[in-house]
């Protein structure tokens, strides 16, 4: 068998649910946050999921970084207990039945500019079966302004990837 042909067979068995290896990432929204209740209700007993947050350079102007004022560039300690309530929340939004499930959770902070080149990096450092990721669902002039990590994400090849939206809770 050739190695094209190896490879999508071998990603068409990797797309099966339950899924072992999850790679989540989100920016603590609500829409980001659902994202992780799908991801572990995909996830199989055993199942590994990873909880990504990018942390954007502060002088992008981040308020999750210590006390936010527009031109502020925090400090160290500013950017360390930043962190260490980013990592808080999300110790928080892993469901209380992962353990009991047999799912471990990974929590991972990673500093980079563009959002969704950190997650398809880090989807292929942890091997991941696929990536659930939320999406706001922006159009028109909003998506042109603001971007879509989600649209930037779908477009990477090879990575396979389930969008949440908020309308979805409903």
């Amino acid at each position: 068998m050739s190695d094209t042909k190896a490879q999508a067979s071998t990603r068409s068995t990797r797309m099966r649910v339950p899924f072992q290896t999850v790679l989540c990432p989100t920016d603590l929204s609500g829409t980001g946050n659902l994202a992780i209740d799908v991801a572990y209700q995909l996830a199989g007993e055993g199942a590994r999921v990873h909880l990504l947050h990018v942390c954007e350079p502060p002088y992008l102007g981040n308020p999750v970084y210590g006390p936010f004022v527009q031109g502020y560039i925090p400090t160290p300690d500013d950017t360390q207990k930043g962190e260490e309530k980013v990592l808080h929340k999300l110790h928080r939004l892993v469901p209380d039945d992962a353990l009991t499930r047999g799912i471990r959770t990974e929590f991972h902070l990673v500093h980079g500019v563009d959002v969704a080149k950190v997650i398809e990096d880090e989807a292929h450092r942890f091997d991941v079966d696929v990536v659930v990721l939320g999406t706001h669902g922006r159009t028109g002039l909003g998506r042109i302004l603001m971007g879509s990590v989600a649209t930037d994400v779908v477009k990477k090849k090879g990575l396979p990837v389930i969008l949440v939206h908020q309308d979805m809770k409903d």
